[in-house]
């Protein structure tokens, strides 16, 4: 057997890829226990959120090629599919478009090209779900706005790369994020080598991409890099874009060239006391920082003029490059739900930017741009570093340019637009009562700003004239489109007033819609509103907000009691009031709503029969398929998967057994009809090799006519190692015909063993019982008490601990809500350091809520 792809990553040698392809798909072999195929059978915080270190996509790569530069966040657990108790960890395209001051829908009429290396065979499906996620409108080959190329424009996808995979969903989802409306072109080069990488850029260009991502690159600055590969990133009207890199202080290829737009990283926080609302600095996070310097083999571009740099000085601009919430599930990483970082996400971020700003004039390099902008449309970044150098600016950001942020950050779309623009600005009030307007959008097309909460905005237009200017806000009637000329240069100055529209009142009640039925705390948000949330009350579930008149709304509404499904209703509202219950659902997935028991009911197939496969279980090989999936051990491996007895193996690249598979395990049909949810579970155990080997479970509702993916082989190790996979199939819930496929597709690859396939459906089942809920205060200052417990003595499942409520200062800080089982008399415990325990008696009411507020008083 030759040394192992994993072994030869332990040495830093990139394996080769072996030359005989696949076998081409053709009329497959059957066969079964019984030689037929089987009957069928009858944003708010989590601990997502918690501080997260990261480690590289991609590997050290090999002489001329190129590393992506995407990062991931070590230790995420598997969330794959629609997140619908609570958003996804990290920064959405909500927070992007808010932070750099973007239209929400930005993007018609442009392609966006993005450049990567590689195959991931799952970008199109993954990218439906995080767009979904989002409230994004659907960007698929169906519709025209998706579309994936080889370097040479057709259809011949390379192979797969379970590292790459990572880093085209970012620059998917990261485009998809900043310019919702745009198409998107893929290009995936044969491999990471740095000339298919440049033809990659070419064939983007060809196909009349005007912006171009390069999320990659290869350390250093090389005097033959602008001979070599610069006439593939020199293309005039063209934005060219690529990252800094992740290492710190040093440039990297291509950001290099002086015909690039270099883009660096910033960290962003949100910051709701200054006018922006966000703030940021150098991105640094364990090892890893925006790469910035001088390039001294390239000549100096006449546009930059710090004079501590002889050559290209790096970056030019920048963006977010951390904790960004991306949907992954190919490969060695892909668990859905992840969070990203690193110059990778901040160069599609800033590619878009460009796209949003408008078409480049022909004859014109996009990367001069911002600096032609002479500061206007920049959020200039003075805090940071990203390592020691000789010339300070270059590895620490300040006041103007610097190397790690560049010029800064985007505010608006001033500084990626060509041709002269000039300056508008004013107030936007009230014409009823003269206060001034927050968050009202004033512009034309995609020339949009939003008015602070003075009222105040300033907005950057093309010169020229400007047609039909317009200025709405939530709650106002929109004006009417003027015309105005502008100058270059030219500071122009008007305010407008807007008439609010009358209201009409929005009530209801919120409650458990899963068996229950008692009254929920819960927040109550208005799609695209600015104004602040509603809350209802704990004890009534009643809420009541007042809505413009007119208009259709979307009332977004969260369970503040953890494990409830986040449910949207939409209402029209008139003249009259409207009312709008709510009835939440327990998710059995999670199965932490209190009151609830989960029951779960399926089977396990432990492989044990080592002379075929198990009843009612089916082998398909593929024709050319030098062995499948066996029950005997053929290689006499044992059992590494953590089970014990018989297991499944497939085997490749060890004699006798050949070198090539397509092999598929089917199940039997599993009725998951009964269940709230469903799940998969089971041990298996593999060789990895990314590069010559697949693994994938499917699932299919018609009886293998057709499969959807649900799981990937992630990395375990580079050794021999075990793990018990959980796989959720809520998506298949109440479904009567559920098969799933184990698929193993090797050409010279290792091998991959399973056991103890567990599939179950999952119930929640109400507990009799009713909830009680209050607030615990300090006797005297009746300061609510954070962290204080709540316990029924009489039952050790029954504590909770209280907790701040800073959006619901009707509520206030201290409050909780305790499970009680059984209807009766319940002893209520509060304890708290530093005071007295209480305990006092509360009746408690089935499927109701009881209020019981505490008072603690000082420990003697």
């Amino acid at each position: 057997m030759a040394l192992g792809a994993a072994v030869l990553m332990v040495l830093g040698v990139e394996p080769a890829v072996q030359a005989a392809p696949l076998p081409a798909p053709a009329p497959a072999a059957v066969r079964t226990a019984s030689g037929a195929l089987p009957a069928q059978a009858p944003r708010a915080a989590s601990a997502q959120d918690a501080p997260l270190h990261l480690e590289p996509v991609c590997g050290t790569p090999g002489k001329n090629r190129a590393m992506c530069y995407a990062l991931r966040a070590t230790g995420q657990p598997t969330l794959t599919g629609l997140m619908k108790s609570a958003a996804p960890a990290g920064f959405g395209p909500q927070d992007i478009q808010s932070a750099y001051n973007l239209p929400a829908d930005g993007g018609e009429g442009r392609t966006i090209a993005i450049v990567d290396a590689y195959d991931n065979p799952d970008a199109e499906a993954d990218l439906a779900v995080y767009r979904q996620q989002y409230g994004l409108p659907p960007c698929t080959t169906a519709n025209g706005c998706f579309r994936k190329v080889d370097q040479r424009g057709g259809v011949s996808y390379p192979r797969s790369s379970d590292t790459w995979a990572g880093e085209i969903s970012l620059d998917t989802d990261m485009v998809s994020a900043a310019a919702p409306a745009a198409h998107i072109l893929l290009v995936e080069t044969d491999n990471d080598d740095l000339r298919n990488l440049a033809a990659g850029v070419d064939e983007a260009v060809a196909l009349g991409a005007k912006y171009v991502s390069n999320s990659y690159g290869r350390m250093g600055d090389l005097g033959t890099d602008l001979a070599d590969y610069g006439a593939s990133y020199d293309h005039q009207g063209v934005a060219v874009v690529a990252a800094s890199g992740d290492y710190g202080y040093g440039v990297s290829f291509p950001s290099t060239l002086p015909y690039v737009t270099a883009v660096g990283g910033t960290a962003l926080t949100a910051d709701p006391g200054t006018a922006r609302g966000w703030s940021e600095t150098v991105w640094t996070r364990d090892a890893y920082a925006p790469g910035s310097g001088c390039a001294q083999n390239q000549a100096k571009p006449d546009f930059q003029h710090d004079a501590g740099c002889s050559g290209r000085s790096v970056a030019d601009v920048s963006a977010v490059a951390d904790n960004l919430a991306v949907y992954s599930t190919f490969g060695s990483g892909g668990t859905g739900w992840q969070r990203y970082g690193g110059t990778s996400a901040s160069t599609p971020l800033i590619t878009s930017l460009y796209a949003l700003a408008g078409t480049p004039r022909p004859g014109t390099r996009p990367n001069t741009y911002p600096y032609a902008a002479g500061g206007a449309g920049i959020n200039d970044v003075t805090t940071g570093s990203n390592g020691t150098c000789a010339t300070a600016y270059l590895c620490n950001a300040g006041v103007g340019y610097d190397g790690p942020t560049g010029l800064g950050t985007p505010a608006g779309l001033a500084a990626f637009r060509s041709g002269p623009h000039g300056t508008l600005s004013g107030t936007v009030t009230d014409a009823a009562t003269g206060e001034p307007v927050g968050h009202a959008t004033v512009g034309s097309g995609l020339d949009l700003t939003t008015t602070d909460d003075k009222g105040a905005y300033t907005l950057d237009l093309p010169a020229g004239t400007v047609k039909d200017l317009t200025v709405r806000a939530f709650g106002y009637t929109t004006t009417a489109p003027v015309t105005l000329g502008i100058a270059d240069g030219q500071s122009l100055t008007r305010d407008f007033t807007l008439s609010p529209i009358p209201r009409e009142r929005v009530h209801g009640k919120v409650r458990d819609g899963s068996g229950h039925g008692w009254p929920l705390y819960a927040r109550i948000a208005v799609t695209g509103s600015p104004e602040a949330p509603v809350f209802t009350d704990p004890v009534t579930g009643a809420y009541e907000l007042s809505l413009p008149t007119g208009a259709d709304y979307t009332l977004d509404v969260t369970s503040e009691l953890t494990g409830y499904v986040r449910q949207e209703n939409t209402v029209a509202v008139g003249g009259k009031p409207v009312k709008e219950d709510f009835a939440l659902t327990a998710d059995p997935d999670a199965a932490t709503a209190a009151g609830y028991r989960l029951e779960v009911d399926g089977g396990t197939e432990a492989f044990d029969s080592t002379t075929a496969a198990p009843q009612d279980w089916t082998v398909i090989d593929a024709p050319g398929t030098d062995s499948g999936w066996e029950f005997d051990d053929p290689l006499q491996r044992g059992n590494l998967t953590g089970g014990s007895g018989g297991f499944a193996v497939a085997e490749s690249d060890n004699g006798p057994i050949g070198p090539h598979q397509d092999s598929q395990l089917i199940s039997p049909a599993y009725d998951l009809s009964a269940g709230q949810s469903a799940e998969l579970s089971f041990r298996t155990e593999y060789g990895y090799n990314p590069n010559n080997q697949q693994m994938s479970v499917d699932a299919s509702t018609d009886d293998g006519a057709t499969w959807e993916n649900v799981w990937a082989s992630p990395k375990v190790s580079d050794t021999r190692d075990h793990l018990t996979v959980h796989v959720p199939l809520g998506r298949y819930a109440g479904q009567g015909d559920v098969r799933l496929r184990f698929h193993f597709v090797a050409n010279w690859g290792y091998h991959w063993s399973v056991d103890d396939v567990h599939v179950a459906t999952r119930t929640l089942l109400p507990v009799p019982g009713g909830l009680t809920a209050g607030t615990v205060r300090a006797a005297g200052t009746r300061t609510g008490l954070v962290g204080a417990t709540v316990s029924d003595p009489r039952d050790a499942a029954a504590t909770t601990v209280t907790t701040a409520t800073p959006d619901d200062p009707a509520v206030g800080d201290g409050f909780y809500v305790l499970f009680c089982a059984g209807a009766g008399a319940h002893d209520i415990r509060a304890t708290a350091p530093g005071y007295a325990t209480l305990t006092e008696r509360t009746e408690v009411y089935a499927d109701l809520t009881t209020r019981r507020d505490l008072t603690l008083r000082a420990a003697p």
